[in-house]
């Protein structure tokens, strides 16, 4: 994976032709793609599914969403599968459609150069070279092509290749001038990714046609020329370039780069099949970049994943059980992960004979980090209560140390409440997470009125205080995150806490209010996958 996967801002570049601006993302949105015009970026064709894919950046790494699409959405060349997160890398081809983007993480590593348009003022002369120039390859070079074939085949990164690729051109054409190029959303723009120039140490002498390069983009070697009589363009004539070749690099059917080789005045003459030369490398250069590719998605996968299994691993040894009694009370949860690992918290346990513990939250933020600072926080968060049996004080202790400990400065909502079996009574903190509920016999589900307190992360001198309403025998507390009421559904209307309460209200157990919220939120979502991680408790006071 590239080092620049962190980056907070991405740019996505049309490169089919459609008249699409650059998409620009930064690292705190999800953006949708498809053909509804709800959607930020609107794709209209009918091979374009309403909500088609997603882009968005989870834990600082960019993903791509396929979200059930009917035709597929695919990842350099290969389809991905539908609802699973899947990482990118800086230059990596999305396709839904007939829609290409190549995705640009503007890196200070490229080498970005303007092309010159070269036929304004000129004889300059660019034409499609006849496939008869180069249907074979002279036998006695052939050794020097498998030669260089077998060292671009054995290249581990895009560099590699493209190194190797620069010295076979060379060597087999006979220009002494070779670079191999990466789009850097048109050819009005190019990266060279390798070059070589007997002349010079630097690419800085290169000069690119932008006529030249816009000819391959029909998938054909190209070559540049022009009569005794006439004039180059002036960069070009400048440099005494007197004839330049160019051959397409296609993944996917889709032109993203070039081979590009020049000779210039005084210099050795070509051969006089380079043409054929360099069609051959084009061609075998652009089945080891689509392998490539490849290989490296499914090990960027597979790391992914192992990222993730880890992550669900240390929460599974916090979370408590889905269902289970805990002192007096009795609990049924559910959670699911919206598009991978997250933040979010609950657990409940013993504090004492009398007292039992109950805690839940969502940290800010996906993937990994949120998963493994949320083990941490619970862990802390027990180890307050068990140690001092006050909501108030355990969540500044909490707030504190997640100001202390979290680097990318993570946010948590939380709701702390320890409940006491003989006076009836419980006793909670409500750090900016709002979404809870207490039911009260036939009465409908409501949310006590509370001064509640500032989410933990931001300051470490925030206050809290414990507040308290009671829970007699048979009532229940019903704790959810954000992610179950903010659940969009095709048409990106929000499930809504409203709708929520009005399935609470007509539900009569702990198990009948998980059952009925998640058939309910499945159903509104129709087609769409969750968008983030949901989770409801529904914790009830025992008969003694």
């Amino acid at each position: 994976m590239s080092d620049e996967a962190s980056c907070q801002t991405m740019r996505m570049v049309s490169m089919t032709g459609h008249e699409i601006e650059p998409v620009i993302l930064e690292s705190h949105s999800r953006t949708l793609f498809g053909r509804s015009p709800k959607c930020e970026i609107c794709l209209p064709d009918a091979r374009i599914s309403r909500r088609h894919f997603a882009v968005l950046n989870q834990d600082g790494q960019w993903c791509v969403i396929d979200l059930g699409s009917r035709h597929g959405t695919f990842l350099n060349g290969m389809q991905i599968e539908p609802h699973k997160p899947i990482p990118t890398d800086d230059g990596d081809l999305i396709r839904a459609g007939p829609f290409v983007f190549r995705l640009d993480w503007g890196g200070g590593s490229h080498h970005i150069v303007a092309t010159t348009f070269d036929a304004v003022e000129s004889n300059t002369i660019v034409q499609a070279v006849p496939a008869r120039e180069y249907e074979s390859i002279a036998h006695q070079r052939l050794s020097v092509l498998l030669e260089g074939c077998t060292a671009i085949y054995q290249s581990l990164s895009e560099v590699d290749l493209a190194q190797a690729v620069v010295r076979l051109t060379a060597t087999g054409t006979g220009f002494p001038r070779a670079a191999m190029l990466r789009w850097s959303g048109s050819p009005d723009d190019v990266e060279i990714v390798a070059y070589q120039d007997y002349q010079h140490d630097t690419a800085d002498g290169f000069r690119f046609s932008k006529s030249l390069l816009m000819r391959v983009m029909d998938g054909g070697v190209a070559r540049l020329s022009h009569s005794s009589e006439g004039h180059l363009g002036q960069s070009i004539e400048r440099l005494g370039i007197v004839q330049a070749m160019c051959a397409p690099l296609v993944v996917d059917g889709v032109v993203i780069g070039a081979i590009y080789l020049d000779s210039r005045d005084g210099e050795i003459s070509p051969q006089s099949d380079a043409a054929s030369f360099c069609h051959a490398v084009s061609q075998f250069t652009s089945l080891a970049l689509s392998s490539l590719k490849r290989v490296e998605l499914t090990r960027r996968q597979a790391l992914f994943d192992a990222d993730m299994k880890v992550a669900q691993e240390a929460q599974s040894l916090l979370l408590p059980a889905y269902e289970g009694q805990v002192g007096g009370l009795r609990y049924a949860s559910r959670r699911q992960s919206g598009s991978e690992v997250g933040g979010d918290l609950f657990d409940i346990f013993e504090i004492d004979e009398r007292r039992t513990g109950i805690c839940f939250g969502d940290i800010t933020g996906h993937g990994v980090g949120a998963a493994i600072l949320m083990t941490a926080v619970l862990s802390h968060l027990r180890a307050l209560l068990l140690n001092c049996g006050d909501p108030a004080v355990a969540v500044s202790e909490a707030n504190a140390y997640l100001v202390d400990h979290s680097s990318d400065r993570m946010f948590a909502t939380l709701w702390v409440g320890v409940f006491d079996a003989e006076s009836h009574r419980c006793g909670y903190v409500d750090a900016g997470h709002g979404h809870w509920l207490v039911c009260t016999g036939d009465k409908p589900p409501v949310r006590p009125e509370s001064t509640g307190g500032l989410i933990i992360g931001v300051d470490s001198e925030s206050e809290y205080s414990t507040e308290y309403f009671e829970l007699r025998e048979g009532d229940r507390l019903v704790l959810y995150s954000d992610g179950l009421v903010e659940q969009p559904n095709t048409e990106n209307i929000q499930f809504g806490s409203t709708r929520l309460q009005d399935i609470i209200a007509g539900s009569c157990s702990i198990h009948d209010d998980i059952d009925r919220s998640f058939t309910a939120l499945e159903k509104f979502a129709g087609n769409c996958y969750f968008a983030d991680d949901t989770m409801i408790a529904s914790i009830e006071v025992g008969v003694e």
